[in-house]
């Protein structure tokens, strides 16, 4: 299965986890930095797996697949911060066109004032607080880290140039026929691909994009549901509510009244 392109908008998500994150293959834009304070937490990386065990970090730069699992029953306490990396301009190497040779660093790696600052930052501080906290961990891990060159292959396979096409227009009308006039196939090729290859149909694939931008504005904004619904490529207020409830199993409404609740 192909990996889910997530939509982030903020700068900054800080999540606290008390169990092991289970979440499939995905990539984004940001920078994505993990830290075991106790247990264990199972992760791979551009096809490469890896434990991540108490003390240890794990540093994920932009559009590196990845995804989170569960290994036997043990527990993981855990830090994860999803940090845009344009808070960083200037100061840090290329996020782009470098890559870390090894994501993972050791315990004895660590600082301590990384470790501190991973224990203090919170999703309800200050923005300068929050950026603050990013730059000494940052800046910390960053020395731990030996860059190589990243290797950008062409996209030739069909797939992937509809999922990197569908993540820069999905809030713009589209259909199965538009798809196929994009890239001059026919619509049943693209049907085919999306049974075979991403196994989900295109609507519901798109639905999945939408909802998902949708929830983040949601979080983010207080912009009304109906602006979300059409920012979010929704073509009325009813097919939003509807395909939201389908995915998240509330409405819009509910996840607003409750969106302290719902994180990744």
């Amino acid at each position: 299965m192909l990996p889910f392109y997530e939509i982030r908008k903020d700068d900054f998500t800080i999540f606290r986890n008390a169990k092991p994150i289970a979440f499939p293959a995905h990539m984004h834009g940001a920078v994505e930095i993990l830290y075991i304070f106790s247990g264990t937490q199972c992760i791979e990386i551009n096809d490469v797996s890896y434990e991540i065990k108490q003390g240890e970090a794990a540093v994920i730069f932009p559009d590196m697949v990845h995804r989170y699992y569960k290994s036997g029953q043990e527990n993981a306490s855990a830090t994860l911060l999803i940090i845009n990396p344009k808070v960083f301009d200037g100061i840090f190497p290329d996020f782009i066109h470098l890559q870390p040779a090894n994501p993972v660093i050791p315990k004895k790696y660590v600082h301590k004032d990384a470790v501190y600052a991973l224990k203090k930052i919170r999703k309800e501080d200050d923005y300068a607080i929050k950026l603050g906290w990013a730059h000494i961990i940052m800046t910390h891990l960053m020395r731990q880290i030996n860059l190589e060159q990243r290797q950008r292959l062409p996209v030739t396979d069909m797939s992937h140039k509809i999922i990197e096409y569908l993540a820069n227009h999905f809030t713009e009308p589209l259909s199965l026929d538009s798809l196929a006039a994009e890239f001059n196939v026919s619509k049943y090729y693209i049907s085919h691909i999306f049974s075979k290859r991403i196994q989900m149909n295109f609507r519901n694939y798109l639905s999945m994009l939408r909802v998902e931008y949708a929830s983040k504005l949601i979080r983010t904004t207080d912009a009304s549901l109906t602006t979300i619904s059409s920012s979010a490529g929704f073509e009325s207020q009813r097919t939003f509510n509807r395909v939201f409830q389908a995915i998240y199993g509330i409405t819009p409404r509910e996840f607003r009244n409750n969106v302290s609740n719902y994180i990744k």
